[in-house]
C-alpha cells in the first residue's frame, strides 16, 4: 500500500472516531407541524396524537404559533418526541 492511501485511510478512520464523540444540538424547528387542543390549552405531535386525551376542538398548527398561545405539552410522549438534542454526532444517524 502507498503512503499516501495509508495516510487518507488514518484520517478516515479518525475523523469517524471523532464523529462518534463530538456533542451536538439539534433545535426542533418552529414549523414543526402540532395539534393543538383550544379547550385545554395543550399541544401534541401527531405521532402520540392517539394516546392523547384531546376534545373535540382542535387546529392543526406549527410549535411555534402553539407556543406563542402559551400552551403546554399535553404528555410526556409530546415531549419526548420534540427533545431538542442528540448526544452524539451518530446520534444523527439513528
Amino acid at each position: 500500500m502507498k503512503k499516501g492511501t495509508k495516510i487518507w485511510m488514518v484520517l478516515a478512520v479518525l475523523l469517524l472516531i471523532i464523529g462518534f464523540l463530538i456533542p451536538i444540538n439539534v433545535e426542533i424547528s418552529g414549523d414543526t407541524r402540532v395539534i393543538i387542543d383550544h379547550t385545554l390549552e395543550v399541544y401534541s405531535v401527531p405521532s402520540c396524537y392517539d394516546q392523547a386525551d384531546l376534545t373535540n376542538n382542535l387546529e392543526e398548527t406549527t410549535l411555534s404559533y402553539a407556543k406563542q398561545l402559551n400552551y403546554m405539552s399535553e404528555s410526556s410522549c409530546t415531549e419526548e418526541q420534540l427533545q431538542e438534542s442528540k448526544p452524539f454526532l451518530i446520534g444523527i444517524f439513528q
